[in-house]
Protein backbone atom coordinates (compact mmCIF):
# COMPACT_ATOMS: atom_id res chain seq x y z
CA UNK A 1 0.00 0.00 0.00
CA UNK A 2 1.27 3.46 -0.92
CA UNK A 3 0.92 6.44 1.39
CA UNK A 4 -0.91 9.21 -0.49
CA UNK A 5 -2.25 11.17 2.47
CA UNK A 6 -0.74 14.12 4.27
CA UNK A 7 2.31 13.70 6.48
CA UNK A 8 1.03 13.62 10.07
CA UNK A 9 1.84 16.62 12.22
CA UNK A 10 2.49 14.50 15.29
CA UNK A 11 4.64 11.46 15.88
CA UNK A 12 5.80 10.50 19.32
CA UNK A 13 7.59 7.21 18.78
CA UNK A 14 11.35 7.13 19.05
CA UNK A 15 14.18 5.18 17.54
CA UNK A 16 15.32 2.22 19.66
CA UNK A 17 17.87 -0.52 19.30
CA UNK A 18 17.45 -4.30 19.45
CA UNK A 19 17.93 -4.68 23.22
CA UNK A 20 14.84 -2.53 23.84
CA UNK A 21 12.78 -4.76 21.54
CA UNK A 22 13.93 -8.23 22.65
CA UNK A 23 11.33 -8.69 25.39
CA UNK A 24 8.32 -7.28 23.53
CA UNK A 25 9.23 -9.07 20.29
CA UNK A 26 9.64 -12.39 22.15
CA UNK A 27 6.24 -11.89 23.79
CA UNK A 28 4.63 -11.18 20.42
CA UNK A 29 6.14 -14.33 18.87
CA UNK A 30 4.80 -16.36 21.79
CA UNK A 31 1.37 -14.83 21.13
CA UNK A 32 1.53 -15.53 17.37
CA UNK A 33 3.16 -19.00 17.70
CA UNK A 34 1.99 -20.40 21.06
CA UNK A 35 3.45 -23.85 20.37
CA UNK A 36 6.94 -22.58 19.49
CA UNK A 37 9.70 -23.53 21.88
CA UNK A 38 12.10 -21.12 23.54
CA UNK A 39 14.83 -21.89 20.97
CA UNK A 40 12.54 -20.98 18.09
CA UNK A 41 11.41 -17.74 19.76
CA UNK A 42 15.03 -16.84 20.53
CA UNK A 43 16.01 -17.40 16.89
CA UNK A 44 13.10 -15.28 15.64
CA UNK A 45 13.99 -12.45 18.00
CA UNK A 46 17.71 -12.48 17.23
CA UNK A 47 17.27 -12.60 13.47
CA UNK A 48 15.92 -9.08 13.76
CA UNK A 49 19.55 -7.86 13.95
CA UNK A 50 20.03 -9.00 10.34
CA UNK A 51 17.53 -6.39 9.23
CA UNK A 52 20.17 -3.69 9.68
CA UNK A 53 21.91 -5.17 6.61
CA UNK A 54 18.82 -4.94 4.38
CA UNK A 55 19.21 -1.24 3.61
CA UNK A 56 21.63 1.61 4.18
CA UNK A 57 19.32 3.21 6.75
CA UNK A 58 17.16 0.91 8.90
CA UNK A 59 15.47 2.30 11.97
CA UNK A 60 13.59 0.44 14.69
CA UNK A 61 10.79 2.69 16.00
CA UNK A 62 8.80 2.18 19.19
CA UNK A 63 5.99 3.83 21.08
CA UNK A 64 6.19 3.56 24.85
CA UNK A 65 3.51 3.46 27.53
CA UNK A 66 3.39 5.81 30.51
CA UNK A 67 5.81 3.53 32.41
CA UNK A 68 8.41 3.51 29.62
CA UNK A 69 7.60 0.01 28.37
CA UNK A 70 7.62 -0.63 24.62
CA UNK A 71 4.01 -0.84 23.49
CA UNK A 72 4.26 -0.95 19.68
CA UNK A 73 7.09 -1.06 17.16
CA UNK A 74 7.97 -1.20 13.46
CA UNK A 75 10.94 -1.09 11.12
CA UNK A 76 11.53 1.85 8.80
CA UNK A 77 13.74 1.27 5.74
CA UNK A 78 14.97 4.42 4.02
CA UNK A 79 16.58 4.64 0.59
CA UNK A 80 17.23 8.35 0.35
CA UNK A 81 18.99 8.05 -3.02
CA UNK A 82 15.77 6.83 -4.62
CA UNK A 83 13.40 8.67 -2.28
CA UNK A 84 11.68 5.45 -1.22
CA UNK A 85 10.81 4.29 2.31
CA UNK A 86 9.16 1.11 3.56
CA UNK A 87 7.38 0.59 6.87
CA UNK A 88 7.52 -3.05 7.90
CA UNK A 89 6.57 -5.38 10.74
CA UNK A 90 4.23 -3.11 12.70
CA UNK A 91 3.30 -4.96 15.90
CA UNK A 92 1.61 -3.95 19.14
CA UNK A 93 2.16 -5.78 22.41
CA UNK A 94 -0.95 -7.70 23.46
CA UNK A 95 -1.39 -5.63 26.62
CA UNK A 96 -1.40 -2.38 24.61
CA UNK A 97 -3.82 -3.17 21.79
CA UNK A 98 -6.32 -0.46 20.84
CA UNK A 99 -4.53 2.28 22.77
CA UNK A 100 -3.21 4.24 19.77
CA UNK A 101 0.41 3.11 19.97
CA UNK A 102 0.54 1.65 16.43
CA UNK A 103 -0.76 4.93 15.03
CA UNK A 104 1.99 6.81 16.86
CA UNK A 105 4.60 4.50 15.31
CA UNK A 106 3.18 4.87 11.78
CA UNK A 107 2.90 8.65 12.12
CA UNK A 108 6.51 8.84 13.31
CA UNK A 109 7.70 6.64 10.45
CA UNK A 110 5.89 8.85 7.93
CA UNK A 111 7.41 12.00 9.45
CA UNK A 112 10.93 10.48 9.45
CA UNK A 113 10.58 9.31 5.85
CA UNK A 114 9.41 12.77 4.79
CA UNK A 115 12.25 14.46 6.71
CA UNK A 116 14.72 12.14 4.94
CA UNK A 117 13.40 13.25 1.55
CA UNK A 118 11.45 10.09 0.75
CA UNK A 119 8.42 10.95 -1.36
CA UNK A 120 7.32 7.34 -1.82
CA UNK A 121 6.40 5.50 1.39
CA UNK A 122 4.83 2.06 1.26
CA UNK A 123 4.03 -1.02 3.29
CA UNK A 124 2.53 -4.42 2.60
CA UNK A 125 -0.81 -5.64 3.91
CA UNK A 126 -2.93 -8.64 3.05
CA UNK A 127 -5.88 -7.68 0.87
CA UNK A 128 -8.15 -10.01 2.85
CA UNK A 129 -7.14 -8.93 6.38
CA UNK A 130 -8.42 -6.08 8.56
CA UNK A 131 -5.20 -3.99 8.74
CA UNK A 132 -5.67 -2.76 5.18
CA UNK A 133 -8.70 -0.76 6.37
CA UNK A 134 -6.72 0.63 9.32
CA UNK A 135 -3.90 1.67 6.96
CA UNK A 136 -6.46 3.13 4.57
CA UNK A 137 -7.70 5.50 7.28
CA UNK A 138 -4.10 6.69 7.60
CA UNK A 139 -3.77 7.62 3.93
CA UNK A 140 -2.50 4.35 2.40
CA UNK A 141 -4.02 3.04 -0.82
CA UNK A 142 -3.59 -0.33 -2.53
CA UNK A 143 -1.30 -0.19 -5.56
CA UNK A 144 -0.65 -3.79 -6.43
CA UNK A 145 -0.70 -7.40 -5.39
CA UNK A 146 1.87 -10.03 -4.55
CA UNK A 147 1.48 -13.70 -5.43
CA UNK A 148 3.42 -16.60 -3.97
CA UNK A 149 3.65 -19.91 -5.76
CA UNK A 150 4.36 -23.22 -4.07
CA UNK A 151 5.16 -26.60 -5.50
CA UNK A 152 2.83 -29.33 -4.21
Amino acid sequence: MLHTGPVPELGGAREVDLPALRGPVAESWRRFLPDAGDDVVHTLVERRAVRRRRADDVRFLASHDEFGEVASWADLYLDTDSGIAQIEDLVTAGTHLRQGHAGVVVDTALRMAHAAGCTTVFLTALATDWPRHWYGRRGFVPVGALACFERE
